[in-house]
């Protein structure tokens, strides 16, 4: 068995074949292990050994992450139970889209999409009805004689056509032998859309504290529990990875920087709010104190002095 590390690496090490930069976490029981991005393409990618170790909390926190950003969340791994994930196969845990590496390759680097998709009981394809309506009457088949065919009812076959059920694997292969054409939907796992629940509580004072106070700068703010970063936040196309923390530790530092590499990938900043600390910077990660933040007018304001200091930074280096 690949040991989690190795397929991290595995992982990158496709992404970066075909011009993908990418970031990677290492923060106890995140979200996603890697991001990864390439024009107008954004991936936040979770990586298991059994992708039935994604716990609920992992899932929503991604989806939510893949909302926010309009990316696409994905998850990389090698298992089911006790079975291997299948090449070509694409698999699913909480709404999100699971495939193997060799998948994960043949996509991104071969450019060739899976059609086919596991459920409980086999593996499935949806099929163009439209198309299959067309052909089967081109071909002169009636319902009954094309669902005899393929010995399935003709309430299924109906339900084909109008693209309102999955066809299983071994009727859509009957299907293309019959009528010697392509019918299965290509499975677009680099543009997948997710839906999110982004209204989530802070799990602390200070974490409401802060929400309150970015709230009432003009931003929205997102709640992120499995991440280094404990919230998203947002002003217009401006988007702040957000660390909160009571003081400034080893654990603090690690995980500025983590949200620095991030940031860099993703095109965001990102802002460190300590309950104390003097102000600086951790790489291009400002932390600031508490205290600084109710002395901000507005959003305009925060956005700018995290520039401020970020030049600051940058000005010590070079000189």
């Amino acid at each position: 068995m690949m040991e989690k590390e190795r397929l991290i690496r595995v992982v990158e090490s496709i992404l970066r074949g075909t011009g993908f930069r990418t970031a990677r976490m290492e923060f106890k029981g995140a979200c996603f292990d890697l991001v990864a991005s390439r024009l107008f393409l954004l991936l936040f990618i979770k990586v298991l050994q059994n992708i039935d170790t994604l716990t609920k909390e992992q899932a929503e926190d991604l989806k939510r992450l893949a909302k926010f950003f309009q990316a696409s969340p994905l998850i990389v791994g090698l298992k089911t139970k006790n079975d291997e994930l299948e090449e070509g196969v694409v698999y699913e845990r909480f709404g999100i889209y699971a495939l193997n590496p060799q998948t994960l390759y043949d996509v991104i680097v071969e450019n060739e999409l899976p059609a086919i998709f596991a459920e409980r009981g086999g593996f499935y394809v949806k099929i163009n009805g439209e198309y299959l309506r067309y052909l089967r009457e081109k071909y002169g088949y009636s319902i009954g004689e094309l669902a005899e065919l393929l010995g399935v009812s003709r309430k299924s076959l109906q339900n084909y056509e109008r693209g309102e059920q999955a066809v299983s694997l071994d009727v859509a292969i009957r299907l293309e032998e019959i009528f010697n054409e392509p019918l299965a939907k290509p499975i677009d796992i680099l543009h997948a859309k997710v839906e999110a629940k982004l209204d989530v509580k802070p799990e602390n004072e200070l974490e409401r504290e802060i929400f309150e106070r970015l709230k009432a700068l003009g931003m929205g703010v997102v709640k992120i529990k499995k991440a280094p970063f404990n919230a998203i936040s947002k002003e217009e196309e401006f988007k702040i990875l957000t660390g909160i923390d009571q003081r400034k530790t080893k654990t603090t530092i690690k995980r500025a920087q983590m949200i620095n590499e991030v940031s860099k990938i993703i095109h965001s900043d990102g802002v460190f709010i300590l309950e104390k600390t003097k102000t600086e910077v951790v790489g291009e990660i400002p932390l600031i104190p508490k205290k600084a933040l109710s002395e901000i007018r507005d959003a305009d304001e925060l956005i700018e002095m995290i520039e401020e200091l970020k030049k600051e930074i940058k000005k010590k280096i070079f000189s």
